[in-house]
């Protein structure tokens, strides 16, 4: 640490705060409005006042780079990430190298036939023209996907279960991110008592199906096979079970969670935008009456529906923040960081920045044009996150809602019901608060 750094303010703090519990608890009501108002009123870089925690925020592209890439090795993930982490465990899975792609090539066809089962389960919406909540429907689509995906064949009877247990952690998780001071978890609360219950049953199912898998001892065409068959470079070694579960939630919570919000915002987005809609629909039918036949080796021709999916993951990212903890003292934007500051990077803030964009509240899909995506800095976009290795889970959900989009698409348009209040809830994810009424319009 050099004198000069030690020399340096902090960043500054907000007059705008709670007389107890600092400024950061005015951001538990509404977080995104909140944190808009403070980085226009102090800057790109600013502090939080916790009673416990030091919490610094840092809104522009140099210093999100600076913290994911430059100097990543000086931070390490967050007090948010701390406390989702009794979820993930240490999941360390990272999409690099063709073997991931092969994994991938090899799950699309089960996403396909999962997809088409959806699609007709809203012909009757269609038929009636009732309207139905479309996020509770895309949880269960990309959970029965991702548990296929992972267990060959799913969770079956415990998929229910399954899902509405980790909605129950994300909502604990984000609960105990907004209050400002918590009860150590030995410590018997019933808001204790409930993590613990669900994680508890979460356990049960996942470690359930490793060990009826290790006794079977027959090695199937999914990724808990996958894991299981992995061996240390170095050691030789397995992986244990409980490192097989932090692994499996780790592509779990991204292939479930982050996908099921971003297909939810996305027919919203489709539905409030007919001209970009329209266009979509007749690349789809375009390619698909002319033989193309839908796979991993096609997705991606399908240019505009990839174009539609990371523009709606502009304006609504399903990652909407991301945390990291300097591990050492260090100096950002000419202010001091200190050892163990939780430094906090609002991606929706980055996503909707008119400094970075044209028209930022607008849908237009042809911002993500191939001609134009290359100039886009990846530190004013990274809806899954930044730094130097991408997950597994991302890849996994980019080419997840692809195929799901193409396949509704395809046969549907989804209308938003009359007067539906559509608001943002940013949990860990940035999820629909009141869901998302819509129904199913036959083509």
């Amino acid at each position: 640490m050099s004198t000069a750094t030690a020399k340096k303010p902090l960043p500054p703090f907000p007059e705008e705060k709670h007389w107890l519990f600092g400024s950061a608890y005015l951001i538990r009501q509404n977080p995104l409005t909140q944190m808009n108002f403070f980085i226009k009123k102090y800057g790109d870089i600013f502090s939080l006042s916790l009673p416990v925690h030091k919490v610094a925020i840092a809104s522009s592209p140099e210093f999100a780079k600076y913290i994911l890439l430059d100097n990543n090795k000086n931070y390490t993930k967050s007090l948010a990430y701390d406390l989702l982490k009794v979820l993930l465990g240490n999941g360390l899975l990272t999409s690099e190298g063709d073997f991931w792609k092969k994994q991938l090539e090899e799950l699309t066809g089960m996403m396909i036939d999962t997809a088409e089962k959806t699609s007709e389960k809203f012909t009757k919406y269609a038929a009636t023209g009732e309207y139905f909540n479309v996020l509770p429907e895309m949880t269960a689509l990309t959970l029965d996907v991702i548990s296929k995906a992972i267990f060959s064949s799913g969770v079956d009877d415990k998929a229910d279960m399954v899902g509405k247990q980790i909605a129950i952690l994300n909502e604990i998780t984000m609960e105990k991110l907004r209050r400002p001071v918590r009860m150590p978890a030995f410590i018997p609360t019933p808001f204790n008592l409930r993590e613990r219950r669900s994680l508890q049953i979460l356990d049960d199912v996942i470690y359930q199906i490793i060990e009826k898998r290790r006794k079977e001892g027959v090695s199937k065409n999914d990724l808990l096979s996958m894991l299981m068959d992995a061996r240390d470079e170095e050691t030789g070694e397995s992986m244990d079970n409980k490192q097989l579960r932090d692994e499996l939630m780790t592509i779990f919570i991204a292939g479930n969670e982050t996908s099921s919000n971003a297909l939810t915002w996305t027919l919203y987005l489709l539905s409030q935008n007919p001209e970009a809609e329209e266009k979509m629909i007749r690349e789809i039918d375009e390619k698909l009456d002319a033989g193309v036949e839908l796979g991993f080796n096609t997705v991606n021709s399908f240019q505009y529906v990839h174009q539609v999916i990371e523009e709606s993951m502009r304006m609504f990212p399903a990652v909407w923040s991301v945390g990291r903890r300097a591990i050492e003292e260090d100096e950002i934007g000419g202010f001091r960081i200190e050892k163990q500051t939780n430094v906090l990077i609002p991606l929706i803030y980055l996503h909707r920045n008119e400094k970075y964009w044209d028209e930022p509240g607008k849908f237009k899909p042809e911002r993500f044009a191939p001609e134009k995506r290359n100039s886009i800095d990846r530190y004013v976009y990274f809806p899954f996150g930044g730094g130097p290795r991408v997950c597994i889970g991302n890849n996994f959900a980019m080419l997840e809602m692809q195929l799901i989009i193409i396949i509704l698409y395809r046969r549907f348009r989804f209308r938003l019901k009359p007067g539906f209040s559509v608001e943002g809830e940013p949990m860990v994810t940035l999820r629909p608060r009141h869901g998302m009424m819509m129904n199913a319009v036959n083509k």
